[in-house]
């Protein structure tokens, strides 16, 4: 058996994906170097919808903007935003401490059908006002993160804390509907 951190609840999130696949990144960051870290799974959440959002808007709506994903978005997020500590962002305001991600959902599709309906297309802007939405359920992501006595930005954190190499993870999808060939 290979080591990993101890399973954890995503509670009421639909982000399985993040969940799933930054317990993989954990345990190659055990392999590779033999550090024990517990990443954030909420800082690639918080980034994934960002850039669900930027799509959203630049196909001017015809994209979905929703909590589910793919494991290929970890490694996506990770090269364009890098990971943090779960110490440094746990991704979760509430007072008991659990996920819960359906009011923020529903304010940004709310949000965001305003803003088709009112062809309304301002990215920044936009985006800002969802990034609002995100920090009232989530908090805001560190732009920099203290470990062991170092200060680093989330791109720095993965290369030299974690020993991820950006270039060296692909995904891929095999489904029934196409020959495993």
């Amino acid at each position: 058996q290979s080591w990993h951190n101890p399973p954890v609840a995503q509670y009421l999130t639909g982000t399985c994906w993040s969940f799933a696949t930054t317990s993989f990144f954990e345990s190659e960051v055990f392999r590779l170097g033999g550090r024990r870290v517990k990443l954030s799974e909420i800082h690639t959440a918080y980034w994934e919808y960002v850039e669900k959002v930027r799509r959203y808007l630049r196909e001017r709506g015809d994209s979905l903007v929703a909590e589910g994903s793919e494991a290929n978005a970890v490694v996506r997020i990770y090269r364009e935003y890098g990971a943090v500590p779960l110490a440094a962002y746990p991704g979760v305001l509430a007072a008991d401490g659990r996920h819960d991600h359906e009011a923020m959902s529903r304010e940004m599709r709310a949000y965001l059908s305003f803003c088709k309906a009112n062809n309304y297309w301002d990215e920044e802007q936009i985006l800002a006002g969802v990034r609002g939405i995100l920090a009232k359920t989530l908090g805001a992501p560190p732009k920099e993160v203290l470990w062991q006595g170092k200060t680093y930005t989330p791109q720095e954190f993965l290369r030299e804390v974690c020993g991820l190499t950006r270039g060296d993870y692909v995904s891929f999808v095999s489904t029934s509907s196409k020959p495993f060939w």
